[in-house]
């Protein structure tokens, strides 16, 4: 049984004709859809009637805090 995919939209296209992209992480599978999307709201539209999941976006040092943001 797979997993619900992951998603996240990519911008592509040239400045004068932009279009937007799914990329799909399925089980540790990366795909992209072939569906070419006009906004980036017509591609998260696509993705949640699909029942699919918007990837989060993770910080790579996200555990590291700057002592310089930490109170005395």
């Amino acid at each position: 049984m797979s997993s619900i995919p992951q998603c996240r939209i990519e911008r592509a296209g040239s400045e004068t004709e932009t279009f937007f992209i799914i990329h799909q992480n399925i089980d540790g599978e990366q795909q992209m859809l072939s569906k070419q999307f006009a906004s980036h709201q017509q591609a998260l539209d696509y993705i949640l009637v699909q029942g699919w999941q918007v990837e989060r976006e993770r910080a790579e040092d996200s555990m590291i805090i700057a002592s310089r943001f930490l109170k005395p």
